[in-house]
């Protein structure tokens, strides 16, 4: 019993030091330079050690146990800044974790690439699990948020009879998947807020409107105010320095 609980523990070690190893490549060289054989020499064994521990391929086993760790991480961080504001203050529970995954993805490019980039050969047949592991855990951030605000103060959204046929089929299915039970129309204005918001970071992340731009922070800030007004929240909108917003004419 005790060989097979070291043997367990050994295991556990290897597992965990091979995470670290592929996660430094990722964040200081990006994840497609990494290697199976390059992971291996960081950890001191040789590539076919890895094959006992990892599904096979192990490579993309890796990556996706290396993007299941950082989606935790961005994840419980989000989390954690919006259960920071108060219950009732809506507008700041989705700008404030907005602003944090912004800093997040800013001082994070290499790892926000593995979960929101393209897709690269080193996930291989992993990258479908990558992608669904961070569209589960964001549903589980974002969700009780909209379900929330919907049930206190609903929003405007289009009937089911106006979404297209096919939409209603993929909302009813990302509804079943991530347990947001809120109507389609809902679901709708939520997907789009996280659209526009990725969409914002990752032009800022992967520096496409360098040198025109090299600020995004006042563009950001305008996309929160627009976002929380379609929510009806305008009104409580706070700038990052929690002044009040100047209000024209």
């Amino acid at each position: 019993m005790r060989a097979v609980m070291r043997r367990d523990r050994l295991r556990e070690q290897m597992v965990a030091d091979v995470r670290a190893a592929a996660r430094a490549v990722i964040k200081t060289q990006g994840v497609e330079t990494l290697t199976l054989a390059e992971v291996a020499r960081r950890v001191g064994v040789t590539p076919a050690a890895l094959y006992r521990h990892f599904e096979d391929p192990p490579l993309a086993d890796i990556v996706r146990q290396a993007a299941r760790e950082v989606t935790a991480e961005i994840t419980g961080l989000l989390q954690s800044v919006a259960d920071a504001q108060p219950e009732d203050d809506y507008a700041a529970r989705v700008v404030e974790p907005s602003r944090a995954f912004r800093r997040w993805a800013l001082a994070h490019r290499r790892e926000f690439a593995l979960l929101f980039g393209t897709p690269t050969a080193a996930a291989g047949s992993a990258q479908v699990d990558v992608t669904s592991d961070w569209v589960r855990r964001l549903a589980g951030v974002w969700g009780p948020e909209f379900v929330k605000l919907w049930a206190a103060r609903p929003y405007r959204i289009l009937d089911d009879s106006e979404l297209d046929a096919r939409l209603r089929e993929q909302l009813a299915a990302y509804r079943a998947a991530t347990g947001v039970d809120i109507p389609l129309g809902a679901l709708v204005v939520m997907l789009s807020c996280w659209r526009s918001i990725y969409g914002a970071v990752a032009l800022e992340v992967f520096d496409h409107f360098a040198p025109m731009i090299t600020d995004h922070g006042p563009m950001f800030e305008l996309l929160m105010r627009d976002l929380v007004t379609t929510l009806g929240l305008g009104a409580d909108y706070r700038p990052p320095d929690g002044a009040l917003p100047a209000h024209s004419g």
